[in-house]
């Protein structure tokens, strides 16, 4: 379905792999992540810019707010900012992405 984006990210080594599953809904430059309790969207910035939140922040819920960018083709960093369910600051986390070619 052109209409649908399905995303698998793999992390951990060994015996202790995980792999998380999601599908969203494409509108435009908008991914909506639309399966858990606090729906997500992600905006598609120009030149592999993103932006990541929730749509709507309930009380008593924790959320999360994310900038990401490309500064390599393959390459992606992108910064987690996470909050409380009463919206306290709890961390900031840098992650880096390396898109992994199957053949």
């Amino acid at each position: 379905d052109h209409h649908h984006l399905v995303q698998q990210l793999k992390f951990g080594t060994g015996t202790s792999v995980r792999t998380i599953t999601s599908t969203a809904r494409i509108d435009g430059s908008i991914l909506h992540f639309d399966q858990s309790t606090l729906p997500v969207q992600v905006l598609l910035l120009p030149d592999g810019a993103s932006s990541n939140c929730p749509r709507e922040v309930k009380p008593g819920h924790r959320f999360v707010l994310e900038i990401g960018w490309l500064y390599q083709p393959d390459h992606r960093q992108r910064l987690i900012r996470s909050y409380s369910d009463k919206g306290d600051f709890l961390s900031l986390t840098l992650v880096k992405e390396e898109r992994v070619k199957r053949f």
